[in-house]
């Protein structure tokens, strides 16, 4: 019986890496731009399309944020992170007061100038006191109480009121339980508090504003400009509005506030009024009375109502549903969004200044604006979203065909470029000749011999 023959173990000759590995650098390159180009049609190409077809103007014109609401389910939203995900549960909405521009001015020789930042409270980096937590027991001042959770506004804010609800012990294991029911603003005494009922005021504690020997006055979100000027000029006719040989006092609301080497330039200035320095008693007044002031004056800064017009006078849409941008999400994963509802979230809720910034609307559609709007951006991305992956999957195919006609496995089962000889086939070839020459040589001999 004969014996079984032991298979032959195959042994596979080292390859070239250099053909090894530009075949997989090509290969893995061709996947992963043939996937990019997948991708980006939904977050490049076609927003990209929509923004071109959308009719927006480039020029901004400005908003004014009046309310943000929170609401569990919704139809649209202002900031949704990821768009290639479709949005559910809770969101935010931002509704604005869509306006035109109002003027740009600027006052010249201004002496004795004055910044006050009037701060409100910020809800994020407030203090709080959880009640739960028994951090109410020894609560003193005027507190925003809601959920059980109060925040600290004593600071920041004086209110006048004359009824207050039944006493509420914070302290004791009873007050764990009593001050979660906490709602609205609570006068408390060493943790005992009770309701302010309405009708109160409360106005923020904005105290000692100079305004003596001042005879300009801009409003500028929390921010208030006081300077003595001796004219203003409307910048865009490069014509005098007001001298202070009128003897009184300009106030204006403005976006934008800087000092230049001409004098203070203020952009998108509206409600621009003449104000009798008998509406402020004494030296110093305080952030409640100016904005009293600047809103019940009647006397208009220009009486055509062309520089610096009330701000009615500019609206173009109320309750305009405010967008980040067209698609109304954003694909960074950065948080982006937490940050924009933050900062354009604000409509005086919380007695702060109301957001103002610019933004972008179609004429056609008036009813949404976007706050991001670049076309020369959108047109500079598409371009490198659409050349690089697509070069990229050229070049890697072109170099995969190329390898596919010109490399080729030989006898040794090893890969080469054709006409590219083998070292191992080489050899072998060279000692067959040298030995065909050696017979030849020892046949010759031979025969020599034998003659």
């Amino acid at each position: 019986m004969p014996k079984p023959v032991a298979p032959e173990d195959l042994v596979i000759p080292p390859q070239d890496n250099r053909i090894c590995g530009i075949i997989c650098v090509c290969q893995m390159t061709a996947v992963l731009s043939s996937v990019a180009l997948v991708y980006l049609t939904v977050a490049i190409y076609m927003p990209t399309l929509r923004a071109f077809q959308s009719g927006i103007s480039e020029v901004p014109e400005m908003c004014t944020t009046t309310r943000a609401w929170f609401r569990e389910n919704c139809d649209w939203l202002t900031c949704g992170e990821w768009c290639l995900s479709k949005s559910s549960g809770a969101c935010t909405q931002i509704y604005v007061n869509l306006r035109h521009n109002g003027s740009e001015l600027l006052f010249t020789n201004c002496t004795q100038t004055t910044n006050k930042t009037c701060y409100g409270i910020d809800q994020e980096n407030a203090k709080k006191a959880r009640c739960i937590a028994d951090e109410c027991k020894n609560l003193t001042g005027t507190f925003n109480c809601s959920q059980g959770e109060c925040i600290n506004i004593t600071d920041a804010f004086e209110c006048v009121f004359n009824q207050k609800g039944p006493p509420t012990k914070c302290s004791g294991r009873r007050g764990k339980i009593t001050c979660i029911d906490l709602e609205g603003l609570q006068n408390c005494v060493r943790g005992t508090c009770e309701r302010i009922l309405s009708p109160y005021n409360c106005d923020r504690r904005c105290l000692d504003i100079p305004t003596r020997n001042k005879n300009v006055i801009i409003l500028s979100g929390d921010r208030v400009y006081l300077s003595q000027c001796e004219r203003a000029f409307d910048k865009e006719t490069n014509t005098e509005v007001w001298s202070e040989d009128d003897k009184n006092i300009v106030m204006v609301s403005c976006y934008f506030i800087q000092n230049t080497t001409l004098g203070v330039e203020a952009t998108d200035c509206i409600n621009g009024t003449l104000v009798d320095d008998l509406q402020f008693f004494g030296d110093k007044t305080n952030f409640t009375h100016l904005s009293y002031v600047s809103v019940t004056n009647t006397v208009l800064m220009d009486k055509n109502g062309i520089v610096a017009p009330p701000e009615q006078n500019l609206m173009i849409a109320n309750e305009s549903n405010l967008l980040i941008n067209m698609e109304g999400c954003v694909n960074t994963l950065r948080d982006e969004c937490r940050d924009f509802l933050r900062e354009y979230g604000k409509d005086g809720t919380d007695h702060n200044a109301r957001a103002r910034f610019p933004c972008f609307y179609s004429h056609d559609d008036p009813s949404k604006v976007v706050a991001h709007f670049d076309l020369a951006g959108t047109y500079q991305n598409f371009l490198v979203a659409s050349i690089l992956p697509s070069v990229l999957f050229v070049v890697s195919c072109f170099m995969l065909v190329f390898c596919q006609k010109t490399v080729e496995v030989g006898d040794d089962a090893k890969m080469r470029f054709r006409g590219c000889p083998s070292k191992g086939l080489s050899a072998a070839g060279s000692s067959e000749k040298a030995s065909a020459n050696n017979l030849g040589d020892g046949g010759g001999g031979e025969s020599a011999m034998a003659l």
